[in-house]
């Protein structure tokens, strides 16, 4: 892939990225039903009992009571750095684990263990920020 068109996809998926925090704040998730369930990540508002078994590998699990609305935001991601061409089968695991260690990471901040909606999503997005960041960083560009 030339440098060109790696820099327009960057270029792309931050707009979009830019677009979506106006989608969170409009709460545009309210409605949702559909719960992330993908790349070795699952969204639930509880994680099945852990089996001892070592095959097959089990999904990690964002346990929160805004599961549908986390699920939003991640299917609203993965269409963003899916048609951007930023992930494919070879880094899918990274970028969404990547995306629930940033909502796991919020929640652990919060004095309840869940905190609040809206901040959980923008948290989440912001993991997905800075995964955008590294993928311009990564890539030998001139200045």
């Amino acid at each position: 892939m030339t440098e060109d068109k790696y820099l327009k996809r960057i270029a792309k998926a931050l707009k979009d990225l830019t677009t979506l925090i106006g989608r969170i704040r409009n709460k545009e998730y309210k409605g949702t039903d559909e719960l992330w369930v993908g790349a070795d990540v699952a969204i639930d508002t509880k994680a099945p009992p852990r089996s001892t078994d070592w095959w097959p590998p089990q999904d990690d699990y964002v346990v929160t009571p805004y599961c549908k609305e986390l699920s939003w935001l991640f299917m609203q991601l993965r269409d963003i750095f899916y048609k951007c061409q930023l992930i494919d089968a070879s880094n899918k695991e990274e970028f969404f684990g990547r995306l629930a260690d940033a909502a796991l990471a919020y929640m652990k901040t919060t004095d309840d263990g869940v905190g609040n909606c809206e901040t959980l999503l923008l948290a989440t997005h912001h993991g997905a920020e800075i995964i955008l960041k590294e993928m311009l960083a990564l890539f030998p560009h001139s200045d």
